[in-house]
């Protein structure tokens, strides 16, 4: 029940002395179905929401004195949350108060007053990395409009590569289902077998016609690398890696990256070998902005 005033000199009767003392046990309640503002009457009492979508509790000032409570709670699906009005609200935890839960408004001062939540909203997680496409690799494979103005950043991750032995893989760029193929890419790889303790090798492009992704073999399980590739669809130079491959086998080992020197925004990609076969798979991931 809501708290009650008395005169002096006045007799208290039995129900008042029961009504007094069952709202330790029945608070009183009041159920609101939109967006509500707080009034003095709600002190000591239970403030319930209930409804589908967001709505507000709003907190002012003067209505309310230091030490003074009332207990919050939402039982519908929409999303409550705890806003300062005229006055301060301060929490350690999140004033949004989502279905079934709930928390009690603690005031300091008739204009400051503290939440104490019961229950929060718990935020999702989500991955940095979203998924995009992926298919199979069949000697030359053309991937189209899998970068877009939605991510600026993208992983390629490339599983299970076998071609002839020693194959130069290569890769170009691609913009409106055409491959560009001036003399813009520079690159670099630095790749070690270390089966053999071999001293590592590397090569270089410059101003090619495609980035070289390194030299591939036919070993049984294949070979699997992964890059990342920076601004391909905004208006600026393209750049990729620093990427790494390496075999289950002979655990050859390597690095690679590059520069496309042009201002295409490019749309997709292209992936083949210099000579010979190549197949696997690719999957494309893009790098959340926020």
């Amino acid at each position: 029940m809501a708290i009650q005033t008395f005169t002096s000199g006045q007799v208290l009767t039995a129900a008042q002395m029961n009504s007094l003392q069952a709202n330790d046990y029945n608070q009183t309640v009041s159920t609101k179905t939109v967006s509500y503002v707080l009034v003095a009457a709600d002190k000591g009492t239970r403030v319930v929401m209930n409804a589908a979508g967001a709505t507000t509790i709003t907190v002012n000032t003067s209505l309310f004195s230091a030490g003074d409570t009332l207990y919050l709670q939402n039982i519908g699906a929409g999303v409550t949350t705890v806003t300062a009005g005229t006055a301060t609200v301060s929490s350690a935890g999140p004033l949004a108060i989502p279905q079934y839960g709930s928390g009690t408004l603690y005031f300091t001062s008739a204009s400051a007053a503290i939440y104490f939540p019961s229950a929060v909203t718990i935020p999702s997680v989500s991955s940095g990395l979203v998924f995009i496409t992926g298919g199979t690799i069949t000697d030359t494979t053309s991937v189209n409009n899998c970068f877009s103005a939605t991510y600026t950043n993208y992983k390629l991750v490339f599983n299970s590569l076998v071609s002839g032995t020693n194959v130069q893989v290569r890769m170009r760029m691609r913009a409106s289902g055409s491959d560009d193929s001036n003399s813009l890419y520079s690159f670099s790889n630095l790749q070690q077998n270390t089966s053999t303790g071999a001293t590592a090798s590397g090569g270089v492009g410059r101003d090619t016609t495609q980035f070289g992704l390194g030299s591939f073999n036919n070993y049984t399980n294949g070979q699997s690398f992964a890059f990342d590739i920076f601004n391909p669809f905004a208006a600026k130079n393209t750049n990729y890696g620093p990427g790494c491959f390496f075999d289950d086998q002979i655990v050859l080992l390597g690095f690679i990256s590059g520069v496309h020197k042009s201002t295409t925004s490019f749309d997709g990609f292209t992936i083949f070998p210099a000579s010979s076969t190549l197949a696997g798979t690719y999957k494309v991931y893009g790098y959340a902005n926020s």
